[in-house]
């Protein structure tokens, strides 16, 4: 019989990297924030992570324009 743990441990690792990828979605920049510094300590580490994070709190997203239609010649 052939053994699958191989595949199973790659399963249960996907599965979890799923789910820490939807709670991480649900989470605010200033949210993500506070728990790298609950994690890590106040400013220590994930420095880009942080000064990503930072910009984005500082310019929230804007509205993407619509694009306008070209308007092409009629020959």
């Amino acid at each position: 019989m052939p053994r699958n743990n191989g595949r199973l441990a790659r399963e249960y690792r996907r599965k979890g990297a799923k789910q820490r990828d939807e709670d991480r979605a649900q989470r605010t920049p200033q949210q993500q924030l506070a728990l790298l510094d609950e994690r890590l300590g106040k400013g220590i580490g994930a420095k880009k992570e942080r000064a990503r994070l930072q910009r984005l709190i500082d310019a929230p997203a804007k509205k993407p324009k619509k694009k306008r239609e070209r308007k092409t010649a009629n020959k």
